[in-house]
């Protein structure tokens, strides 16, 4: 397949290019290389690749960060060869460990023993590997559920049902069926990534998780203990109402996929949809935000 490689120029650098990579998988961008280009990390480098029948100069116009007044972008573009880009990433992936609970690695990583939950995520163009201060906060918050400690949800996972929104390559409803969830839908709106979570389920033999083609709306009528939506701050917003109604009374949403100063907005929003804030966790400028239905 034909890619085309657009190369954006960000300063500063933090927390505008996460962002921007964010708005650019809504656009079909399926891989990003990162690097700083001055020696304190203020500026930086973003390489953004998209098949070349997908490529449109004109959307790029519309992303919010290339026009927001608070960060310089310039970008230029062109087509490349083309690469065998599943082996790139398999070259480069490396495991993430959350604690001593969770390790995530690819199949061509030698397992290593002592952990709770080990998951074996194939590393294709799907979101959600875990090297993403998102994915992993969302693992976080998912291990933190049973703790019941001041300001955390006392919630037990096991015999719920869930729902992964947005569920990349998977990894969340893995996990979630590995903390013994009764069942779980994972729903992504990419073809590619019901494909890959298809694959990385079976390869985990999972067998309580269902995957679906689709949005928000495909929870309409239905209900769930446990809602996981890793997502980008707009669809989360508009997408708030729908999954309150399909909350179980007393049941936990965990929201990210946005930047810390845009929390007060899905806190807000939360409120108005009748849920009660339980939750907050922070890595760097990423942000989640747990939430109850009374």
């Amino acid at each position: 397949m034909q890619y085309t490689e657009v190369i954006f120029q960000i300063a500063p650098c933090d927390p505008w290019r996460d962002i921007l990579m964010a708005e650019l998988a809504e656009l079909g961008y399926d891989s990003f290389e990162e690097s700083y280009t001055d020696p304190g990390g203020t500026s930086g480098e973003l390489k953004a690749y998209v098949p070349t029948a997908q490529f449109r100069p004109e959307a790029l116009g519309g992303l919010l960060t290339l026009r927001d007044p608070h960060v310089s972008v310039n970008w230029t573009s062109a087509a490349i060869a083309e690469r065998n880009w599943n082996a790139e990433w398999e070259s480069n992936f490396r495991p993430v460990e959350v604690g001593h609970e969770v390790r995530i690695r690819a199949d061509h990583h030698p397992s290593v023993p002592g952990f709770t939950h080990e998951l074996v995520i194939t590393p294709r163009m799907a979101f959600g590997t875990g090297h993403h201060a998102t994915t992993r906060m969302m693992v976080e918050a998912m291990l933190r559920l049973a703790d019941g400690g001041e300001g955390r949800l006392p919630f037990d996972i096991k015999g719920r049902t869930v729902c992964d929104l947005g569920c990349g390559t998977g990894v969340l409803a893995i996990l979630a069926e590995r903390m013994g969830a009764a069942s779980c839908v994972a729903i992504d709106i990419d073809p590619g990534a019901v494909e890959n979570a298809l694959v990385n389920i079976a390869h985990n033999d999972c067998h309580r998780i269902a995957v679906e083609k689709g949005d928000a709306e495909a929870l309409r009528g239905r209900s769930y203990d446990l809602i996981l939506a890793n997502i980008e701050r707009n669809v989360l917003l508009e997408a708030m109402p729908i999954m309150a109604d399909a909350l179980r009374s007393g049941g936990a949403l965990f929201l990210s996929g946005f930047v810390v100063t845009d929390r007060h907005m899905l806190a807000q929003r939360a409120r108005e949809c009748g849920l009660e804030l339980a939750e907050r966790l922070q890595e760097g400028d990423w942000a989640l935000l747990g939430c109850r239905k009374p």
